[in-house]
């Protein structure tokens, strides 16, 4: 009888599992050390190993002959764990026994002494399932559960879980698998099996499961029954109808350069093709994802894999390619109310104006040069009349004393010509703080005694000669009349 590759390569032991190093070490020192905790919940992503491991740990504490907290896997109990008629392991799915009498059923059984090894071990999976009046009645029993008997319960969605649940369990997350584990795992399989098969085949199973190991080890069964003992890149693509990494890379080109037509008609020739759309969408998010960050990270290599694809996008302005991973991340939205190929569609039409913007470091450095010829304006404004410059800056007193005041204008001067008292010294510095090329010049006031205003000005006209009044009769023969 055919067995499939995902049950056939399930782990066995610890050491087989693969990317799930924390939840492993933490199992096995519990085992080694006998700690172990009477209730635990596995949390993570599908395909991650949750069940698989709940197995290998109910086989490591029912072993007979255990080493270093590891299953011989040779023993009666091992064996029997792992043909599924062990006794004293009950697994339960959540998803159809979620009521309040199934949980009662348990609770009833669970009084019971293990029949055949040290303990009995109740697996739940899918416990997210379990109604909240199920999960009432499993709580006393979850906190202290008989002697020997252990709780496991499974879950894709940890948020589900009860505060109430989780405070009584030893939680352990499961993380999805890095793609180069599944790849090894894979090569292993296909070792095994005689397959031959394309590293880049791999990695594109690899990347299709999204991190589960059960659906990449799947994939590689299906496709290899497919290519009749061949896995090739072309064989994945034509199996699961997805178009080539290198046709959604050129399509990624024709969007950031604003090809929409010839956007138009890959799209619409992909589709007419019946290729899977919705997967196309995901390996051109991936695409975009993987160039953000690489254009994002100082160290890149150590979130993906990069290729000379990702260098060739150097030029591109980040917020372009910003713009375009909104844009592509619209079409999910759009395609609840409307055709996935018309969602993509519109979406090809959005990405006209990506040719013309701007990278960031060119608007900011667009918008300083604007601000600083603004500036420059003011001041060749300013020059003209420097009066403008201090208004609202200073107080009206002071401002109303330079509106009377002479001043001239020169490159990197501004001149006030005032008189003694006008502007006090505090009030002087006030104002060159304002603007430092403004300078002052005190005007000496008249001498006591000498020509009063009207004078000046006749003697600037006329070139009379004239003597103040305090110098009559001071010549000879003085007699108080002009000589």
């Amino acid at each position: 009888m055919y067995i499939p590759f995902a049950r056939k390569y399930r782990p066995k032991t610890f050491s087989e599992v693969f990317g799930q190093d924390t939840p492993v070490r933490v199992l096995r020192n519990a085992v080694r050390l006998e700690k172990l905790s009477h209730a635990y919940l596995f949390a993570g992503p599908r395909g991650t190993g949750k069940t698989t491991v709940a197995r290998i740990l109910t086989k490591a504490i029912n072993c007979l002959q255990p080493k270093e907290g590891e299953p011989c896997g040779v023993c009666e109990n091992c064996l029997a764990i792992d043909r599924g008629y062990f006794p004293d392991l009950i697994e339960i799915d959540a998803a159809s026994n979620r009521g309040i009498d199934d949980i009662r059923s348990i609770r009833d059984a669970v009084s019971y002494a293990p029949l055949k090894g040290k303990y009995k071990v109740y697996i739940l999976d899918e416990a997210h399932m379990l109604t909240k009046e199920a999960f009432n009645a499993l709580l006393k029993t979850l906190e202290e559960p008989p002697p020997r008997t252990i709780f496991i319960l499974c879950t894709t969605e940890y948020e589900k879980i009860m505060p109430t649940i989780l405070s009584r369990c030893q939680r352990l997350v499961f993380s999805k698998i890095k793609e180069d584990h599944i790849v090894e795992n894979l090569k292993r399989i296909c070792q095994n099996e005689g397959l031959s098969c394309e590293e880049k085949a791999l990695y594109l199973l690899a990347k299709l499961s999204d991190g589960g190991m059960r659906d990449a080890v799947s994939l590689l069964d299906q496709t290899s029954t497919y290519g009749e003992g061949k896995v090739t890149v072309q064989l994945v693509q034509e199996f699961l109808g997805i178009v080539s990494q290198e046709r959604v890379r050129e399509f990624l080109l024709m969007l950031l350069n604003s090809q929409v037509d010839d956007a138009l008609k890959f799209i619409t020739e992909i589709s007419q093709k019946g290729y899977n759309l919705s997967r196309f969408l995901d390996l051109l998010e991936e695409e975009i994802r993987a160039t953000l960050l690489y254009r994002s990270l100082k160290e890149p290599e150590s979130v993906i894999r990069v290729e000379d694809f990702h260098r060739s996008l150097d030029k591109v302005p980040l917020n372009a390619l910003l713009y375009l991973e909104k844009v592509v991340n619209m079409v999910r939205l759009d395609a609840r109310s409307r055709d996935l190929l018309r969602a993509f569609e519109l979406a090809i039409i959005k990405t006209q104006i990506i040719k013309e913007i701007v990278p960031l470091t060119e608007l900011y450095k667009m918008g300083l040069s604007q601000k600083v010829s603004s500036a420059q304006e003011q001041r060749e404004e300013n020059r003209e009349d420097p009066i403008k410059l201090l208004e609202n800056k200073i107080e009206t007193l002071t401002l109303e004393a330079l509106k009377r005041s002479k001043y001239e204008v020169s490159e990197n001067r501004i001149i006030f010509y005032i008189k003694e008292g006008d502007i006090s010294p505090e009030d002087r510095n006030r104002i060159k703080a304002i603007d430092p090329r403004i300078e002052f010049v005190i005007e000496e006031s008249k001498e006591e005694g000498g020509l009063p205003p009207f004078a000046e000005k006749v003697k600037d006209i006329f070139g009379a000669k004239i003597i103040s009044h305090e110098k009559r009769g001071k010549g000879k023969g003085s007699s108080g009349k002009s000589s």
